[in-house]
């Protein structure tokens, strides 16, 4: 038994739950010159339940690593962000630019997301690429598109989506595991592996991860490495199916 897994859609939130108002930055006085870029205009975001400033960041301008420059340009670095706070979004001409490329997008992108859920595969990838189509830098769409087609097994034409995917959002743990679960299906064990250890560095507590690694151990004969991931596994999880499992092929090794 080997543990498949293709992580799940990610669902974006529509903008609008969020965004209040949009001002001139120059009617914020010595408040807008605390950015470090110039900005044109100041959208005003009350947080959600859930919402993170990377989540923000995400929308606003394509990048959760943007995330810091908008904790400065509020003065609230290190601060914990709590549901109906609102925080001011500098945005340049070009970052506005960007985001009305991204809400066309967000509609072909928004559909897909409802056909997949239906499991309607392929209309769902076809929305995906439309949706791409309109913004290449939707990193969302991109790995949304290539989970669909590993749900319909297609794995030769999910690679290239998600190892992009994974190269737009090196830090994020589900862009790089669903590329190595897609190496794995593919028989690329050595790359696979390669992916899953940089899931394990970006989380180490991540048990679909390191199960997926300590199996490739074994596929490409590095015992040792097995029977030390699957000792670190039972150390995480002690009791569900998949420790059981854990279990026999760790004693297989022995």
């Amino acid at each position: 038994m080997e543990r498949k897994h293709f992580a799940k859609m990610r669902t974006r939130r529509a903008l609008a739950a969020g965004w209040i108002l949009v001002i001139a930055a120059a009617m914020l006085g010595g408040c807008a010159k605390q950015a470090r870029h110039p900005a044109e205009k100041v959208y005003l975001h009350r947080m959600v339940d859930g919402e993170s400033l990377a989540d923000v960041a995400e929308d606003y301008y394509g990048d959760p690593e943007r995330a810091q420059s908008i904790e400065e340009f509020n003065g609230i670095a290190g601060e914990p962000v709590k549901p109906g706070m609102v925080v001011r979004v500098p945005m340049t001409a070009t970052d506005v630019e960007r985001l009305m490329t991204r809400e066309k997008a967000k509609i072909p992108y928004d559909k897909g997301l409802a056909l997949a859920q239906k499991a309607s595969y392929v209309d769902a990838v076809q929305s995906f690429q439309e949706a791409i189509a309109i913004d290449p830098e939707f990193a969302d769409a991109v790995y949304n598109l290539g989970v669909t087609l590993g749900m319909l097994k297609s794995y030769e034409r999910a690679r290239e989506p998600l190892e992009r995917a994974a190269e737009m959002r090196p830090k994020n743990a589900d862009y790089v595991f669903a590329f190595g679960n897609c190496l794995f299906h593919l028989g690329d064990y050595a790359k696979a592996i390669g992916a899953f250890e940089k899931v394990m560095a970006l989380d180490p507590s991540n048990t679909k991860a390191l199960y997926s690694l300590a199996v490739s151990y074994e596929k490409q004969g590095r015992k040792d490495d097995a029977r030390s991931a699957w000792e670190r596994y039972l150390a995480l999880d002690s009791t569900s199916a998949w420790a059981a499992e854990a279990r026999k092929r760790l004693e297989a090794l022995k």
